[in-house]
């Protein structure tokens, strides 16, 4: 079914309803700005596993020196590629906590 409009992965979704149902990285908590010495990025920390299991608070910046000692150079790889923050988010979306 890929040239069916209606069909989106596993779901059949109407047209009028698509906006409401498809949520995106922008809106997940564990899309972050991950900063460096000279540049910040966005990605997805859903990866790591102490985020992961929600044992600690996904921060909203987190440093690139700290992901590089628990991920390693290609864990970080993998969570830069998933920065984009209009993509469909994935089966580990959980809406993003608003500040009290």
């Amino acid at each position: 079914m890929p040239n069916n409009k209606l069909w989106t992965s596993h779901r059949i979704v109407l047209p009028e309803a698509r906006e409401v149902i498809i949520n995106h990285c922008c809106d997940c908590r564990f899309f972050v700005t991950i900063q460096g010495a000279r540049e910040q990025r966005q990605g997805c920390v859903a990866s790591v596993r102490k985020y992961r299991t929600l044992s600690v608070r996904v921060p909203a910046v987190i440093n690139v020196m700290e992901l590089m000692r628990s991920e390693g150079k290609d864990g970080l790889d993998r969570m830069l590629e998933k920065g984009n923050p209009d993509a469909q988010a994935c089966g580990m979306w959980l809406p993003r906590q608003r500040g009290k």
